[in-house]
């Protein structure tokens, strides 16, 4: 069950997206944890890619009820790999490090994000919900750069009222 601040009866997808973009915009993780945040389609990765570590955000769906709303969004968070892959196994240790506190973050009731470069309602962390189980899967050598890291597919709900049209965005 979703609690939440009935002043506002919905989370929007730009407004998630911001949140995402603020693990480095605001270098929550330290300097280096997260050089890039890029959000899109997955094949559009490669071409945005400048600064590894990265974090691509993929939308998949989105489903709409009675009461809520269910964001289903791709995360793929990939560091460079050298050419003779001697740091693969540090790079996939690092990476999952990393994603297991993006998740811990975005469940976190205490952590706030920055209101100044959007507003955020009093009580965020308790109008979303992130699934209980999540799975993460690994790759390696999946794009044209030497990149390695973590795939996890997660479920972010919101509260949704079909009587309005009051979004947070």
């Amino acid at each position: 069950m979703i609690i939440g601040d009935h002043d506002v009866n919905s989370i929007s997808l730009k407004y998630l997206y911001e949140r995402f973009k603020q693990l480095q915009s605001e270098g929550i993780f330290g300097e280096d944890i997260i050089k890039s945040v890029t959000i899109g389609d997955i094949f559009e990765v490669e071409a945005k890619a400048q600064d590894y570590p990265l974090l691509h955000v993929a939308t998949e769906s989105v489903a709409v009820d009675t009461g809520r709303m269910v964001y289903n969004f791709q995360l793929i968070l990939m560091d460079l790999v050298s050419k003779d892959e001697s740091n693969e196994e540090d790079v996939l240790s690092d990476t999952l490090d990393t994603m297991k506190e993006i998740f811990g973050l975005l469940k976190n009731r205490n952590y706030t994000f920055n209101a100044a470069s959007s507003p955020q309602p009093e009580d965020f962390l308790n109008m979303v919900r992130l699934q209980d189980s999540i799975s993460c899967e690994p790759f390696t050598e999946r794009f044209d750069n030497e990149v390695a890291g973590w795939t996890a597919n997660i479920q972010i709900e919101v509260m949704f009222d079909f009587a309005t049209d009051n979004c947070l965005t």
